[in-house]
C-alpha cells in the first residue's frame, strides 16, 4: 500500500498556507481604513514575532520555491533557514516551507524534517499537529519503517485525528511487524469506527478474520465473519464463516453433519476436503444416508469441485448408489413401527432417514413423535433430545416454518449445537427477509 502517493497532494494543499506577512508584498503596508460604525471588524490574524535573522534567511529560499520554481535550489539553501530559527514562530514557518519544498522536490526526508519542526512549535494549531503527525506516520509507512509509522499514527490518534482510516493503517503497520494480537485490537477499532459511520467496511472484517486465523484464533475469525453473514446472504462469506467456525469446534459426527448441511444450504461448499468431511459425517457407521450421499456427490461433481476420477469419491458414490434403491424401497414401511415403538430414539433415527431423502414433512412428524415420548435416549443411554429437536428445527426451516424453526433452535442447550443453531437462525433470517433482486441493466437508447 503506497501512502505517500495517496496523501501527498492533500498534504501539499494543506501545507501551502498564506505566506507570513513579511513575505506577502514588497510594498509598504498602507494605513488601514477605519471600520464603518455598526459593522463588525474582521478579526485580525494572530500577530507573529519573527526574528530578523530568520526573515533575512527565509525570503531568498521562499522566492526560489514560489517565484523561481526551483525546488532543488530551495532545498540546497534550506539549512540557512534552520540556522536562523530563534523562536516558535520561526520554527512554524520553517516547517511549512520545508514540507512544501519536500513535496515539490519529492523528498520525503525533508517533508519529515518540516513536520518535526511544526510539531515542535507551540505556534502550530492543534488540528494541524494532528494532521501532520498522521502524515509523518504515512511517510514512514511508505518507506516501510513500520515501527515509526505505528508510533506516529498512534500519536496522531491520541491527538484526536480520525481521518484516512487511521485505525486500519495502524493495524496494518502492527501486522507488518508480526504484532498480530495488537493488530487485531486496532482492526477492531477500525470496524467499530466504520459501523459508527454507516455500513461496516467489509474489507476490515475480512482483514480482522484473517489476522485472527493467522493467530490460530478460529473462534475469533468466525465471530468477525458472523457480522458479514448477518449483513449479507453471500455464499463466499458463508463458506468462510462456517469454515472458521468448524475449525473452532470439536464436534461429533452428528454435529458436524448438521453444520455441513448448513454450508450446503448456503451454497458454501467450496473445497474437496469439505465434501470429504460431509461424507464422513453421513457415513461414519456404514452408508447410513445413501440418498443424501448421492445428492451431495452429484452436486460436487457438477460443480467440478470434486472429480469422479478420485478413487475415494468414486467408491463412496458407487457404494451409496448401490444402497439407494433398497433404502428408498423400504423407507415407507419404517414409519408405523417407529411411531408405535416406546423407544423415542427409533422415531428420531427414522426421521433422520426421511430428512436425508428431503422428505422434510415426514421427518418433522417423526421428530415430533420422538420428542412426545419424553427424553430421547440412544442404546447406550445417551441423551439425544437436543439432536432430535435440532433436526426438527431444520426440517421446519426447510418447510418454510421459520418461526417454528427459530422457536425450536432457541430450546437447544448443548454448547456445540447451541453455537451451530446461531448460524442456522442467521440463515433463516435471510430466508424470511430476502435481499431485493438487483435492478436489470438499462437498455441503451437507440
Amino acid at each position: 500500500m503506497k501512502l505517500v502517493s495517496k496523501f501527498a497532494l492533500a498534504l501539499s494543499l494543506f501545507a501551502v498556507t498564506a505566506a507570513p506577512a513579511f513575505a506577502q508584498s514588497d510594498e509598504k503596508p498602507k494605513k488601514e481604513k477605519k471600520e464603518k460604525k455598526g459593522k463588525e471588524a474582521t478579526p485580525a490574524a494572530p500577530k507573529r514575532n519573527y526574528s530578523k535573522p530568520f526573515i533575512a534567511a527565509y525570503m531568498p529560499v521562499a522566492n526560489l520555491l514560489n517565484k523561481t520554481k526551483d525546488a532543488a535550489a530551495a532545498k540546497a539553501e534550506f539549512p540557512k533557514i534552520l540556522a536562523a530559527i530563534a523562536n516558535d514562530d520561526d520554527r512554524y514557518e520553517a516547517g511549512i516551507l520545508a514540507v512544501n519544498i519536500g513535496v515539490s522536490a519529492k523528498d520525503t526526508a525533508l517533508q519529515d524534517q518540516g513536520i518535526d519542526l511544526l510539531l515542535a512549535s507551540a505556534t502550530t494549531p492543534v488540528e494541524m499537529k494532528q494532521a501532520y503527525t498522521f502524515r509523518k506516520g504515512a511517510i514512514a509507512y511508505d518507506g516501510k519503517r513500520f515501527a515509526d509509522a505505528e508510533k506516529s499514527m498512534i500519536d496522531a490518534f491520541n491527538l484526536g485525528y480520525r481521518a484516512n482510516n487511521i485505525e486500519f493503517l495502524i493495524s496494518n503497520a502492527m501486522s507488518q511487524q508480526n504484532k498480530d494480537a495488537d493488530a487485531i485490537v486496532w482492526i477492531g477499532k477500525a470496524i467499530a469506527a466504520s459501523k459508527a459511520a454507516g455500513p461496516v467496511n467489509k474489507a476490515y472484517v475480512i482483514r480482522a478474520a484473517n489476522l485472527s486465523a493467522k493467530a490460530r484464533d478460529f473462534a475469533g475469525a468466525a465471530n468477525f465473519y458472523k457480522d458479514l453473514v448477518i449483513a449479507e446472504n453471500n455464499p463466499d462469506y458463508w463458506h468462510d464463516a462456517l469454515a472458521f467456525f468448524n475449525r473452532s469446534l470439536n464436534t461429533n459426527p452428528e454435529e458436524s453433519l448438521d453444520l455441513m448441511r448448513l454450508m450446503r444450504a448456503t451454497n458454501g461448499l467450496r473445497f474437496q476436503q469439505e465434501y470429504a468431511e460431509y461424507l464422513d459425517s453421513l457415513s461414519y457407521i456404514g452408508v447410513r444416508y445413501p440418498a443424501e450421499a448421492v445428492s451431495v456427490l452429484d452436486e460436487g461433481f457438477a460443480k467440478g469441485v470434486i472429480s469422479r476420477n478420485n478413487v475415494t469419491f468414486s467408491e463412496r458414490y458407487n457404494e451409496a448408489k448401490a444402497r439407494l434403491a433398497e433404502d428408498t424401497r423400504t423407507l415407507a414401511g419404517t414409519i408405523a413401527p417407529a411411531k408405535a415403538s416406546p423407544r423415542a430414539m427409533l422415531a428420531t433415527l427414522t426421521g433422520d432417514s426421511f430428512f436425508s431423502h428431503k422428505d422434510y414433512k415426514t421427518a418433522k412428524d417423526l421428530y415430533e413423535t420422538a420428542l412426545s415420548k419424553g427424553p430421547v435416549l440412544d442404546k447406550d443411554g445417551g441423551n439425544q433430545t437436543d439432536r432430535t429437536r435440532f433436526r426438527l428445527a431444520m426440517a421446519k426451516a426447510m418447510l418454510g416454518d421459520y418461526a417454528g424453526a427459530k422457536a425450536d433452535f432457541a430450546q437447544i442447550t448443548g454448547a456445540n449445537r447451541k453455537a451451530i443453531a446461531e448460524y442456522w437462525v442467521i440463515y433463516i433470517n435471510h430466508l424470511e427477509n430476502p435481499a431485493p433482486a438487483a435492478a436489470p441493466a438499462a437498455t441503451p437508447a437507440t
